[in-house]
């Protein structure tokens, strides 16, 4: 969830940001390029998403799926990805605050592109595998308080930093093309 510190510890990251949030919703829209392995070029996505805690059941479910956004157009740099979609539960073993928790990920894309076998047998067998560890060692950066990360757990939708602007209206928004709450809604 933390874009920022996301382009720390991912060295796949080209660039991460968030193009626009509704405050009341929660809703993002982000704009991510990656890098791919050569000889591909890196992919574009812009995406939207939402999350949400349930502190009462103890889970936490993150929703993102491709949309278009007129301050992103497409680039000759990068493919764009038209087609992606994620949705992620987390379960903490005791509270959040704890070590241990089991998640569930459910990702479709498409890259526009087809993987040989080879890369696909890489991608299974030591690529996500690499990609966790890092994800842990990044985790566990920021819970040694090595690395000051946003907590979204505490943090209301209603809340907003200033990596984003809102989407209440206003003449300079509007006239960029500017979504209004309904259309950048997830769910």
């Amino acid at each position: 969830m933390d874009t920022e510190y996301r382009k720390k510890w991912d060295a796949l990251v080209i660039k991460l940001e968030v193009i626009e949030r509704d405050v009341v919703s929660g809703s993002e829209v982000l704009h991510w390029v990656t890098h791919f392995p050569y000889p591909m070029y890196s992919r574009d996505y812009v995406y939207v998403r939402r999350y949400s805690v349930d502190q009462e059941n103890n889970v936490m479910v993150l929703v993102s799926r491709a949309v278009d956004h007129p301050s992103v157009p497409e680039s000759p740099e990068f493919v764009r990805v038209r087609s992606y979609e994620s949705q992620m539960v987390i379960r903490p073993h005791k509270s959040f605050d704890e070590n241990g928790f089991d998640y569930l990920l459910t990702y479709s894309d498409n890259p526009q592109t087809v993987f040989p076998r080879y890369c696909v047998s890489w991608m299974v067998s030591s690529g996500m595998p690499d990609f966790l560890e890092k994800l842990h060692m990044a985790t566990l950066k920021a819970k040694n308080m090595e690395i000051k990360v946003k907590d979204y757990i505490s943090t209301k939708p209603l809340e907003m930093s200033s990596e984003a602007k809102p989407t209440a209206p206003s003449s300079e928004r509007k006239s960029e093309g500017s979504r209004g709450p309904a259309r950048i809604e997830y769910a």
